[in-house]
């Protein structure tokens, strides 16, 4: 098995669905980060570990988010070969993409 994180826009998307179900607010992206960022500051602080050991642990993730940031903002920058992935329609939505031509 691998240590590897499987970290895919997939992922992603599912996880702020989500935080958008319980909150419209969290499609701001700004709303949502905090979100998850309360989310790991609980269950970081909820577990049986001690105080100090847990500062160790959030600096450690601190600095892991901003190396996924640079990461992310890096691959965006360059050119994609696949096709950009579709937004996610709100529940109860349509949603499709239509092209001239298409019957």
């Amino acid at each position: 098995m691998s240590d590897e994180l499987k970290l895919s826009k997939e992922l992603v998307d599912n996880v702020m669905h989500a935080v958008v179900s319980i909150d419209e607010r969290a499609k701001d992206p700004f709303v949502g980060s905090q979100y998850l960022t309360a989310i790991v500051g609980y269950v970081v602080g909820s577990s049986s570990i001690q105080d100090s050991e847990k500062k160790e642990i959030m600096d450690e993730l601190s600095s892991f988010m901003h190396h996924v940031c640079q990461d992310v903002t890096q691959s965006s920058s360059q050119p994609v070969s696949q096709a950009p992935a579709a937004p996610i329609a709100p529940p109860g939505s349509a949603f499709g993409i239509w092209k001239p031509g298409d019957a």
